[in-house]
């Protein structure tokens, strides 16, 4: 009898803590704290070094504090980018917050168009339409992210040159579906 209360309260136990399990950040979260920092970091550290043609790096411009970055950005993009892959349910905003730009959505732009990028709600709802589309250009990312972290302690320019000037077609696959554009939005007044 002991037996059997103590597998009932273990199993209890566990159910608990299974829904008490952490939760999914938000993509707005993952963007401003990791996303973006990240991607800021690679192409930061490739801009510097850049061949004299401009089509390559020089491992020799790139410190090995520099490549400690690197792996470290790296390791955040993949693991963030996979964490929203393999999320039941991924969340555009958490409640009260907005995203960037969200200000100026069909505001006029000086630019001579409407800001196209849309509302929280409007991000949400575009998640929705296609998860498995956005669990898809989050995996790219994490592949991404993969590649930077396998660079750095091989000192391998050329892949990450390869992540570098392709990151921002990488960035732009998600956000055109998913934010509605890929302009950055009017600075504030």
């Amino acid at each position: 009898m002991l037996k059997r209360v103590g597998a009932i309260l273990l199993a209890t136990g566990v159910l608990l803590l299974a829904g008490c399990g952490p939760k999914t950040p938000t993509v707005n979260e993952s963007m401003t704290k990791v996303m973006a920092p990240g991607a800021q970091t690679i192409w930061d550290i490739t801009s510097k070094a850049f061949n004299a043609k401009g089509d390559g790096l020089e491992a020799s411009k790139i410190s090995a504090a520099d490549w400690a970055q690197l792996e470290s950005a790296g390791r955040q993009l993949h693991d963030r980018a996979l964490v929203l892959a393999t999320a039941k349910h991924v969340k555009a905003t958490a409640k009260g917050e907005t995203i960037m730009g969200e200000e100026a959505s069909g505001a006029p732009s000086k630019i001579g168009h409407d800001w196209d990028a849309a509302s929280a709600q409007g991000v949400q709802a575009m998640i929705d339409a296609d998860p498995a589309l956005f669990a898809k250009r989050a995996r790219i990312l994490a592949e991404a992210g993969d590649t930077v972290v396998k660079a750095a302690p091989a000192r391998d320019v050329r892949a990450l040159y390869s992540v570098s000037s392709n990151l921002d077609e990488v960035c732009d696959g998600c956000h055109q579906k998913f934010w509605g554009t890929d302009e950055p939005p009017p600075f504030p007044k």
